[in-house]
């Protein structure tokens, strides 16, 4: 059964610094997955890549954007990298935008592919949507090379469709990433959260202030989750700016109290928040 796409966005912020104390590329490659994966159990819309001192924006994004994107258009849209040598490690993801289904005569009108722009035939779009003939796209289509959303309109005698929006797709349909020069508390304070939540040891137990968290998560309409850098916490990055969590967060949160470990890894923090925050998500669990 395919998981529905979640009526507020959920962002997620993870400094760039985030895989920059680990050696060799394989490793690099597996925490940065671990993130990828948690992003979508719990139905992550956006996942921002937030500067911090010389880190390592480019591959965090790059391994990011790979695993999101469907396993029979990776070859069209990324090639062979360097940078990707460890792939075949990452854990798949089996989202809704993930079919394993190759077989044409198996698609069904209505059913919802991502796909590759191949090239024009007259007025439509060849587009490679993973099986072993090109689907006929009608509508706004990107240029060729470009990555697209289809919606299957016939299978015989040909396999037509039309292209749409992600925001026309009920079904959760991955993550998007997003890389710029913009810093922890540059990001924070921008226009585009209702709901600021900062994972921190330092904040509040989460269990004291869920009823607040709930209250404030059920107004809200895009809702952002900042982590730390494994070796500087939500305060130490913001204290660089010359500012304070409550200055820019709505919420510092302590999502793994008393914990057994001296350090607790960034893409651990991850799961573990995503976990409890889920609950906050109306129909999840009775309200207290």
């Amino acid at each position: 059964m395919d998981a529905k796409r979640r009526s507020r966005r959920l962002s997620l912020a993870i400094p760039s610094t985030l895989v920059s104390e680990i050696p060799h590329l394989r490793e690099k490659t597996a925490a940065i997955g671990q993130i990828g994966r948690a992003a979508s159990i719990f139905r992550v819309d956006d996942i921002y890549v937030y500067q911090k001192g010389e880190g390592e924006a480019k591959l965090i994004d790059l391994i990011l954007s790979y695993m999101e994107t469907p396993q029979y258009l990776r070859r069209h849209l990324f090639g062979k990298r360097p940078e990707l040598a460890y792939v075949g490690i990452l854990p798949p993801l089996r989202t809704p935008h993930h079919p394993v289904e190759n077989r044409s005569a198996r698609l069904m009108k209505g059913g919802i592919r991502e796909g590759v722009v191949l090239g024009r035939r007259d007025e439509d779009f060849l587009v490679d949507v993973g099986v072993e003939k090109p689907l006929m796209a009608t509508g706004r289509g990107p240029s060729k090379g470009g990555r697209a959303t289809v919606r299957v309109t016939e299978t015989k005698p040909e396999l037509r469709g039309m292209f749409v929006g992600r925001k026309d797709v009920e079904s959760y349909w991955g993550y998007s990433v997003h890389t710029s020069d913009r810093s922890l508390g540059k990001l924070t304070v921008s226009d585009e959260f209702d709901l600021t939540i900062a994972t921190s040891r330092l904040g509040q137990p989460y269990s004291r202030i869920e009823g607040q968290l709930r209250e404030n998560w059920e107004r809200s309409t895009s809702i952002l989750v900042a982590f730390g850098s494994p070796s500087s916490g939500i305060r130490d990055i913001l204290a660089e700016e010359q500012l304070k969590t409550d200055e820019v967060f709505h919420f510092a949160v302590n999502t793994i109290p008393e914990q057994g470990c001296e350090t607790v890894r960034t893409e651990e923090a991850v799961f573990a928040t995503l976990a409890l925050l889920n609950i906050l998500e109306p129909g999840a669990s009775p309200k207290h």
